[in-house]
């Protein structure tokens, strides 16, 4: 018969196996509840092309963010809210024993975006994919401007000019779409390239040539955009070196006053900037002079000399030396010359008492020097020097003397001298000296006749540029020094790096490239032609462009990748010029700031990776509105980690042409630790990503509830069980085995509810002690295992309460009923056999 305890433990028993079967059903329906489904769409933004993109990913991670592998095959339900735009397939499936799964995306070449769902089990989560530029309306911070390499230029020439965007702060900005720009100009004075200029969406600037034409003037140039409500205008102001008008110099700058003085009259041609400059064609000059004498005398003297007075084509001057009557001292005179469609040029002179050199009074004898202040190249002139004293000048109307006083208060006289002055032979006491014979050179260092004070020396110019220094001396009277220039008004001069961007930037584009141009300059800063090619050497690109005759500039596109610079933010870009008789003087060099107009972005779809994995990471280029930017050559990018050991990818990766971006492999190793991925490329903004590795840890812990000791012998005792992770955070669905060989166990399987609990019942049957040991599984974690102790008491009651068998019955009766119907409710056949898996 059957005992009353024995029953009563029976039909508790039997009310127990129900109600946990029923539970362990509910919890087998939730399939890895503590894998965390993850979806990764790297890039995010793709090309508008109809194309496919391997790039959409998916995996499970427990709750410390590692990826999960399973030993089974997972599939992965996928769905496009908007398969117009992206189309994918339905599910893809995670192999087996495999951390993750990659699957297409088919791009329809329509512009927009499309969530990207992912489901499994009662999971789903999405990912966003934007197709094309996203639409981003900055007109009204833009504004144009004209970038000009100068603000002069000379006739019949040409330079660049570019038109450029910059926002509110300065800051050269990137067209959100094709801006056209209308150009207008003076069109009397130049014309430029192109009417209609397009700054291309993407890029920041265009860029064109300005040719001046054959007249002088003011121009403008001006730019206007409908789109950008803007305009923007610049000067011009052209400038011709034909002759504009005469200059006329006459030396000395005293004479004097005695019968048959020589004077040397030089008329030069200037042109509209002032400098000396060639006759185009035959000038007839006509002199004259204030003082009517001296007017009739060069009159007589042109007419008895058959003097054409012609400035000949080819050259700058015109030298003319009158023998000359002066009656007068301390007399200033004027001569002049004209000329038709050139105007008027005057000079005056001095006359002075006349005092030899035995005059008494003549005692510091010293000498001056005159020439013209700038003569042009491959030209002759003249070199005017002279003898005299310093003296303080008074008229002494009895005595006809001249006082001294200190050196400093004094002025230069003119002395006559007694006897002849050569510059050859016997007679050699003069000596005209040139600083650089390259510049000028003495043809004929003249003399000075008895009963003169001056002499004339012929000096030619060279074929090259600058200042030089005449010297002449004098054996017994000293010596006198005066410079003047060497000048080409159309030879270059200096030499000018122009930047399309301004005067300090240089602009990348998309692909790394940038525009530059090396431009020949005259001596008044004015673009001018070359007479013959001129190389550079442009470092740190280390090219060589060339300007070519008869250019006035040289383009070049670099691509950024060249350039062989460390410092990141700036370049100083260097031009040395190369080859035969290079002149050093047109090296030029700038410090320009690097501008890029696209940057890199790095993505890894897991941040936290396992040791000794296989993942992959992609490197995209966009613009500064995040949009995909499509390469039209190949671009290298170089990778690298902070920390060593930690990852293996390849050092360089390859974005192809025609796409933004490149997937690249990415292992760890057994090294634990975190490190930073950098990804670099000349003339694009870097980026850089942080991932860790760090070990699976996905340990379990096992713990229990409070237990009344000692529990009693042949009574079932409720025993509460808790699984935790690592982090003490709760495990739902953990599965939870107990053996005993000394208690019967209810259930001895179940699992974890939603927070991590499961509730037996042990029954002891030997005292004093009983053990459990309990073992908890989950997917995706270690396993854990507890041994536990009971005391036991070994002492059975022996009043027991009969129940009647009418209660016995009805109870196991509503049991079964209950039972049933919560079976019925919660039955679903698809997961019979993954339940019968879990009840084996």
């Amino acid at each position: 018969m059957i005992k009353t305890s024995e029953k009563a433990f029976l039909i508790l028993s039997i009310m127990f196996i129900m109600l946990s079967g029923n539970l362990v059903m509910v919890s087998a329906q939730q399939e890895n509840s503590n894998l965390i489904l993850r979806i990764d769409i790297s890039p995010s933004s793709i090309e508008q092309t109809q194309d496919v993109h391997k790039i959409g990913h998916v995996w499970l991670e427990n709750k410390l963010g590692n990826p999960i592998a399973l030993p089974n095959d997972i599939v992965i339900n996928l769905e496009s809210d908007n398969s117009q735009i992206i189309s994918i397939p339905q599910t893809i499936t995670i192999p087996a024993n495999s951390e993750h799964a990659v699957f297409d995306l088919s791009s329809t070449g329509i512009k927009g975006q499309a969530k990207i769902f992912a489901s499994y089990g009662d999971q789903t989560v999405f990912d966003t994919v934007f197709v094309g530029d996203r639409d981003v309306d900055i007109t009204n911070d833009l504004h144009l401007v004209i970038n000009l390499p100068t603000s002069e230029m000379n006739v019949n020439s040409q330079m660049p000019f570019s038109l450029y965007l910059e926002n509110s702060e300065g800051v050269v900005a990137q067209a959100p779409f094709d801006i056209p720009v209308s150009i207008e100009y003076e069109d009397s004075l130049v014309t430029v390239e192109s009417h209609d200029l397009i700054i291309k969406k993407g890029n920041s600037y265009v860029w064109g040539t300005i040719t001046t034409k054959d007249k002088v003037g003011n121009a403008f140039v001006r730019a206007s955009s409908d789109k950008l409500g803007a305009d923007e205008a610049k000067e011009i102001k052209i400038s011709s070196s034909a002759p504009a008008s005469l200059a006329v110099n006459i030396f000395p700058e005293q004479i004097p006053a005695t019968l048959t003085r020589d004077i040397e009259i030089i008329v030069s041609l200037i042109d509209s900037d002032g400098l000396p400059t060639l006759a185009q064609q035959d000038i007839k000059l006509e002199f004259f002079s204030d003082d009517i004498s001296v007017d009739n005398q060069l009159d007589k003297k042109i007419k008895e000399q058959s003097l054409d007075g012609l400035i000949r084509k080819g050259e700058f001057s015109y030298h003319f030396s009158p023998s000359l009557d002066f009656f007068k001292e301390n007399q200033t005179i004027t001569i002049g010359a004209s000329t038709k469609g050139l105007g008027v040029a005057t000079d005056t002179f001095d006359t002075v008492k006349p005092i030899t050199t035995t005059n008494p009074v003549a005692e510091n004898k010293t000498m001056a020097i005159f020439t013209l202040g700038q003569i042009p190249t491959k030209s002759q002139a003249v070199v005017v020097y002279q003898i005299g004293m310093l003296a303080e000048k008074e008229d002494d109307e009895e005595t006809g003397t001249i006082t001294t006083e200190e050196e400093e208060e004094r002025v230069f006289f003119p002395l006559i001298i007694n006897e002849n002055y050569g510059s050859t032979g016997s007679q050699q006491k003069i000596n005209i000296i040139s600083s650089n014979e390259l510049l000028l050179k003495v043809l004929d260092a003249g003399l000075i006749t008895a009963a003169s004070s001056h002499g004339t020396a012929i000096i030619q110019t060279g074929q090259e540029t600058g200042q030089v220094s005449v010297s002449s001396t004098i054996k017994g009277i000293g010596s006198a020094t005066t410079t003047t220039e060497t000048i080409n008004t159309l030879r270059q001069e200096q030499t000018m790096l122009f930047s399309p961007t301004g005067a300090n930037s240089i602009l990348f584009d998309n692909n790394g490239r940038f525009d530059f141009f090396v431009i020949s300059l005259d001596t008044k800063g004015r673009p001018t032609q070359v007479e013959n090619q001129i190389r550079y050497l442009i470092t740190p690109i280390n090219e060589i462009v060339a300007i070519e005759k008869p250019n006035t500039f040289a383009h070049v596109n670099f691509q950024g990748s060249t350039i062989q610079s460390e410092d990141e933010g700036t370049m100083i870009i260097k031009t040395v010029p190369i080859g035969e008789s290079a002149d050093v003087r047109l090296e030029a060099q700038n410090t320009f700031t690097k501008e890029p107009t696209a940057k890199l972005t790095l993505a890894v779809p897991h941040q936290t990776m396992n040791p000794d994995e296989s993942y992959s990471g992609i490197i995209q280029v966009v613009d500064f509105n995040d949009n995909p930017a499509v390469l039209k050559s190949d671009l290298r990018v170089k990778l690298d980690t902070t920390e060593l050991g930690i990852l293996q990818m390849p050092e360089n990766v390859i974005i192809p042409t025609g796409k933004s971006f490149v997937e690249f492999p990415l292992g760890t190793t057994d090294k634990i630790g975190s490190t930073m991925i950098l990804a670099s490329g000349k003339g694009i903004v870097s980026d850089d990503y942080d991932v860790e590795v760090k070990t699976l840890a996905t340990k379990l812990k096992i713990s229990i509830g409070s237990v009344e000791e000692p529990v009693q012998l042949e009574t079932p005792t409720e025993l509460k069980i808790y699984v935790d992770d690592e982090t003490q955070s709760a495990v739902s669905g953990a599965t939870i085995k107990v053996i005993s060989t000394d208690s019967s166990i209810m259930p001895d399987v179940i699992t974890t509810d939603s927070s991590g609990t499961a509730t037996i019942q042990f029954n002891p049957k030997t005292a004093p002690k009983i053990s459990l040991e309990i073992l908890a599984t989950a997917e995706g974690y270690s396993e854990d295992s507890k041994k536990i102790d009971f005391d036991v008491s070994g002492t059975v009651e022996d009043t027991r309460t009969e129940l009647p068998p009418w209660i016995i019955y009805g109870a196991i009766g509503g049991i079964v009923a209950i039972g049933g119907g919560v079976f019925a409710f919660l039955r679903k056949p698809k997961k019979q056999q993954d339940e019968d898996e879990i009840y084996e």
